[in-house]
C-alpha cells in the first residue's frame, strides 16, 4: 500500500508538556530521524512554531478546501501542508476534523496536530480525529499529537496512542492524566522541571526519563 514508507512506521505519539518544557524540540528530532516526504500540520501558532520552514516547499493555508486540492494535486507525490486555524473554537473544531478526513484520504502521510486542547474536548473529538488515531495505521498514516493541557483533551486519543512523551505540567489534572498513562506517580509527573522528560513506549512498556 505505502510509497513513502510511512505505513512501516505508522504510529500515535502522544507529546505533552507546559510551554517552553521542550515538546517543540522533541517532536522536530524525531522528526530528524527519518526525512518525511509527505506532511500534513496543523499549527495554531505557525506564527511562533513556524512549521513551514520544516522542509522546502511547504505552503501554509487557512480553508479546508485549499487543503484537499493541494493534496489531490500532489497525488502519491511528496506534499508539504501546513494548516493555520483562526482561532475559533467552533469553526476550528469543524476544520480539524475535515482535516484530519483530509489525511485519511490522501494515505501515507505524517500528520502533527499542535494545541489539540482547543479542538477536543474531555468526551468528545470531532469525528475525522477520532477516526484518524483508531483507523490511521492502516491507512499508513503516522500520528503526532501535542497539547500543554492534557486533561482538556479528549481521552481516547490516549487510549489509542503508541508511545507518550511528556515535559513538565504545571497543573495537577494534567500530571493526572498523563501520569496514568505512563503508569508512574503523579508526583513523578509534577516534580518534572526544566526540560526534565518522562516517556513510555506502550507497545514494549519500558519507562525512559531524561
Amino acid at each position: 500500500m505505502s510509497t513513502t514508507g510511512n505505513s512501516n512506521a505508522a504510529k500515535v505519539i502522544a507529546i505533552m508538556g507546559s510551554t517552553g518544557c521542550g515538546k517543540s524540540h522533541f517532536l522536530r528530532s524525531m522528526l530528524a530521524k527519518r526525512r518525511r516526504k509527505r506532511t500534513l500540520i496543523w499549527s495554531p501558532k505557525e506564527a511562533i512554531d513556524n512549521y513551514a520552514a520544516l522542509y522546502p516547499g511547504s505552503v501554509v493555508l487557512t480553508k479546508a478546501g485549499d487543503v484537499l486540492q493541494a493534496l489531490r494535486a500532489a497525488g502519491k507525490g511528496e506534499v508539504h501542508i501546513v494548516f493555520r486555524p483562526r482561532l475559533n473554537r467552533k469553526l476550528d473544531e469543524q476544520q480539524f476534523g475535515a482535516v484530519c478526513k483530509m489525511a485519511m484520504l490522501a494515505r501515507d502521510i505524517t500528520f502533527i496536530g499542535e494545541e489539540l486542547h482547543t479542538v477536543t474536548k474531555p468526551s468528545w473529538a470531532p469525528d475525522g480525529w477520532s477516526e484518524l488515531i483508531m483507523m490511521g495505521r492502516g491507512y499508513g498514516v503516522e500520528v503526532f499529537g501535542l497539547s500543554q493541557r492534557p486533561a482538556s483533551m479528549d481521552k481516547d486519543f490516549f487510549s489509542n496512542i503508541s508511545m507518550i512523551h511528556t515535559g513538565r505540567l504545571a497543573f495537577e489534572d494534567d500530571a493526572k492524566t498523563v501520569a496514568k498513562t505512563l503508569r508512574v506517580g503523579v508526583a513523578d509527573v509534577l516534580n518534572l522541571t526544566g526540560y526534565q522528560w518522562l516517556e513510555r513506549d506502550i507497545l514494549t512498556g519500558k519507562v525512559s526519563r531524561g
